[in-house]
């Protein structure tokens, strides 16, 4: 537990205002609201209990090798090396049914470096907003809804080593990996405005998407979002 001072309590301490990030570089000094500051000595024994369990130390291992060439590599080539350094064979792929040519070419690629793969859109069983007893006035009676618990059901029966997102809803990811017996890791963070690129939105928060951020912020803290 380097660099970290006096205990403190999580409500008075931010990692977003840092600009020492003295975790990282050691020669610096951390900030008084440091988060590492918040670290007990039973929770810092009990994550390294966790990262020496069989199946989260293998996925540092190869996280930890995927990462060191990660500044010249893009994340399909990540997301390749990580399954072959987990020792994956069945490779599943949770997918969008818009991004379904995305996921060919990602099969074809899997494929082709020696993994077998099994995919599942997220229509599965065609179920309606009643059929979920889902209220959400804003959506269409016969809209055929995302089914991702199911999507991960049958990844499990498929005994899947690796599960791999692509293009998941905002919160059916959440259940998808909830509900996943294997490892599941995000290819693709769906945006159609951005054409699949979140972080654009942030870099332009101040400037071409202020609008309609502002929009969203202000309804839901009026209380008028859904």
């Amino acid at each position: 537990m380097r660099n970290r001072k006096a205990l403190r309590t999580m409500s008075d301490i931010a990692c977003e205002s840092c600009r020492v990030v003295a975790c990282e570089h050691l020669d610096k000094t951390a900030p008084d609201f440091c988060v590492q500051a918040a670290i007990t000595k039973e929770m810092h024994d009990e994550a390294l209990r966790l990262y020496n369990e069989p199946e989260n130390h293998l996925i540092m291992e190869s996280a930890a090798i995927v990462s060191a060439e990660t500044v010249n590599s893009t994340r399909v080539q990540d997301t390749i090396k990580f399954a072959s350094c987990m020792g994956a064979s069945l490779v599943g792929i949770a997918t969008c049914t818009a991004m379904l040519r995305e996921t060919r070419i990602l099969t074809e690629l899997l494929r082709k470096a020696g993994f077998e793969v099994q995919v599942v859109g997220c229509k599965l069983e065609s179920n309606m907003k009643a059929d979920l007893n889902i209220g959400a006035p804003s959506l269409a009676e016969d809209s055929v809804i995302c089914n991702p618990i199911m999507q991960a059901l049958l990844l499990n029966d498929a005994k899947t080593d690796l599960n791999i997102l692509m293009g998941i809803c905002v919160g059916h990811d959440a259940l998808f990996c909830k509900y996943s017996n294997a490892p599941a890791v995000t290819l693709v963070a769906k945006d159609f405005m951005t054409v699949h690129n979140p972080c654009s939105v942030l870099y332009a928060a101040d400037s071409v998407y202020k609008r309609k951020l502002e929009k969203t912020i202000g309804e839901i803290a009026s209380g008028k979002g859904e």
